[in-house]
């Protein structure tokens, strides 16, 4: 695998974001939307080979609990290890945190293998969650949690 370096994204990453966020996504968040993320409330974390995007994770925190909100692999880049790398970062920045917690759509069979193998586990689902748009059908979203601090529960 080629070197690919993990950091913190900065308002410069926004035209890289933004153009990987709509390559990757049928829902693809507007250009204010990832805006929002790159300026504040957000860990957005990067991986970058010779200054090109590979991929991004973006969450936020609330409370003692990490938001998984989205993580984006450019399709060249999947299947290396850059998402469990972008992940293990994020939680191994955040120890003192009770808990991670995401949704995903019950078809996203990638995702959740991504996330089990992590150490989540499914904690409940969503009826209805996903709206039907751009092509696809109503979806239920399956949610998932991986404890941090067994101290907390």
């Amino acid at each position: 695998m080629f070197h690919v370096k993990i950091r913190r994204a900065c308002a410069d990453d926004f035209a890289a974001v933004y153009a990987l966020n709509c390559a990757s996504f049928a829902e693809a968040w507007s250009e204010d939307g990832i805006r929002g993320v790159l300026s504040g409330g957000f860990d957005v974390w990067l991986a970058v080979h010779n200054d090109a995007l590979c991929g991004y994770l973006f969450s936020c925190d609330v409370v003692d609990e990490i938001h998984i909100m989205q993580i984006a692999i450019a399709e060249s880049w999947r299947k290396q290890g850059i998402a469990v790398r972008l992940s293990q970062t994020l939680l191994q920045d955040k120890p003192v945190m009770a808990c991670a917690l995401l949704e995903l759509r019950r078809s996203n069979r990638a995702a959740r293998c991504l996330y089990e193998r992590l150490g989540f586990d499914v904690c409940g689902q969503r009826k209805n969650y996903y709206s039907a748009s751009n092509g696809m059908a109503v979806e239920d979203a399956i949610l998932m949690r991986l404890t941090i601090r067994d101290d907390h529960e």
